[in-house]
């Protein structure tokens, strides 16, 4: 697996290759809390590269790998090839293109901090009640890699953010740079 690839970011640029090095780390955790991870039919908002997306197709029977960014989509069309319980879509920034209710997880992999405010609503009218929605972010404190400081939010915040949709933390996991957050929708 390539964490990264070859894409910038579509706001600002990431530090990829740092994935590289971080690859082994984010595969132990996804893969030591695979239970979370089950789904029926689930969404990775913000692709990028499709990335992500490979590794947590093993989990799901149907995986929607979502991007705003053009050269996104056309890297997850490379990247994601052959891969049958895939759909690649590229979604517009304030809305997912699904009802409500009916998605069974919702992950976000170091984008949570670029979606717009109050896109936790979005997040919330998409899970199905006892859905999970998962945040693998950096953490904010100085890193070599990574999106500016000022842009990036701690666990606290998103917890904070994420209480007003009834969407409870369950589960958080220290990754070095990074952390992980479950929440569950009651």
């Amino acid at each position: 697996m390539n964490f990264g690839g070859n894409i910038k970011e579509n706001r600002h640029f990431h530090g990829f290759n740092y994935y590289r090095e971080a690859e082994e780390q984010f595969i132990k955790v996804i893969e030591e809390n695979r239970e979370y991870f089950k789904a029926e039919e689930a969404v990775d908002l913000g692709a990028g590269g499709g990335t992500f997306s490979k590794l947590l197709s093993k989990y799901v029977r149907k995986l929607y790998s979502l991007d705003v960014s053009e050269d996104a989509i056309e890297a997850m069309k490379k990247n994601l090839a052959g891969l049958k319980n895939i759909d690649i879509i590229k979604s517009e920034e304030t809305k997912m293109p699904f009802r409500a209710s009916s998605v069974d997880l919702v992950f976000t992999a170091n984008s949570f901090h670029d979606l717009p405010k109050g896109y936790e609503k979005e997040i919330n009218r998409v899970l199905k009640h006892g859905g999970r929605f998962i945040d693998l972010d950096w953490k904010n404190v100085p890193t070599e890699h990574g999106p500016p400081i000022n842009i990036r939010l701690s666990e606290q915040e998103v917890k904070m953010r994420l209480e007003p949709y009834k969407l409870k933390e369950i589960k958080k996991v220290d990754i070095g740079t990074h952390y992980m957050v479950i929440f569950l929708k009651s």
